[in-house]
């Protein structure tokens, strides 16, 4: 079956200040891009494009007073049919390499690209978020390098794989055992091309799941090592449910969300006895990790 069109929605915004794209908006889009529209002459900012990404056409007008209800002046929105294929293409084009830690995201464009000392994953632009150019896969695979860098994880469990990023990551981290699940089709069969083309497939299982209520999350349960990229209400609403499938000394890895969304997310794990142990920041981005208090308690005082 072919894939669907895909519809991308343009705002122009002007004047210096980055907007805001709403949660609801990031929630229901594709993919969201920025992009600084400057001065010719004299490199000045002079306005944003907002490129959005859905698969059914979208009420420009309504997403553009959303745009600028966050404080910025909006000049416009266009929206236009693109082919999945030749979306693909564009971002491939435009998407760098991406190094965080130890680990380097790149397309087949930049496959020479690789670092000799880097641990190399392989991924293409395409439908499933999670190419590497988000801050929050990037926080995440700064905060699993330093994980690895002091202990390995042997059965690991990626909530909301997307393209399968995260999970890559782990396999070529340690010899574990990896469970990706993801309520998208598309991501599920994205990601399993992601997961053979990086030479891991021998590790890395990847299911079409809604967070934890799959049988084979039940059954592969529990984990020591929780990887979920997703966004700051489902994580909220999930963490009682992390909480029962992660081992005593294990640890969660959670993003998707703002960094003034951080206290909401740390109380709501709080709550359920597990203990922020290490954070990082990109930008408004931020990646939590969290460990079983008592566990997190025992390994601070060491």
């Amino acid at each position: 079956m072919a894939d669907p069109d895909l519809w991308r929605l343009s705002i122009l915004t002007i004047g210096p200040a980055m907007p805001e794209v709403p949660e609801a908006l990031e929630d229901e889009a594709l993919s969201v891009s920025l992009f600084e529209i400057e001065d010719e002459a004299t490199a000045d900012p002079l306005g944003w494009r907002v490129d959005l990404l859905f698969r059914d056409p979208p009420d420009a007008e309504a997403v553009a007073r959303e745009v600028g209800a966050a404080g910025v002046r909006v000049e416009g929105a266009t929206i236009e049919r693109v082919e999945p294929e030749e979306w693909a293409r564009a971002a491939e084009l435009r998407l760098p390499s991406v190094a965080a830690g130890r680990f380097v995201v790149h397309g087949s464009h930049a496959r020479a690209e690789a670092l000799a000392d880097a641990v190399a994953i392989e991924i293409d632009a395409g439908l499933a978020f999670g190419s590497g150019e988000h801050a929050t896969t990037q926080a995440c695979l700064a905060a699993i390098d330093r994980l690895a860098r002091r202990r390995r994880f042997r059965h690991v469990l990626d909530v909301g794989c997307g393209s399968g990023v995260l999970s890559i990551a782990a396999a070529k981290c340690w010899p574990a055992r990896v469970l990706a699940v993801d309520n998208d089709p598309i991501a599920v069969r994205v990601a399993r091309d992601n997961v053979r083309l990086n030479g891991v497939a021998s590790h890395v299982q990847v299911e079409n799941a809604e967070g934890y209520v799959h049988r084979v999350v039940r059954r592969w349960r529990p984990f020591d090592l929780i990887l979920a990229n997703i966004l700051a209400d489902p994580l909220i609403e999930l963490a009682p449910a992390l909480r029962r499938h992660l081992t005593p000394d294990g640890r969660a890895v959670l993003s998707g969300l703002l960094d003034r969304q951080a206290d909401a997310v740390v109380a709501a794990h709080r709550r359920e006895g597990l203990e922020l142990v290490d954070r990082e920041d990109r930008g408004p981005w931020v990646a939590l990790v969290f460990g079983h208090r008592a566990a997190a308690t025992r390994h601070s005082a060491r």
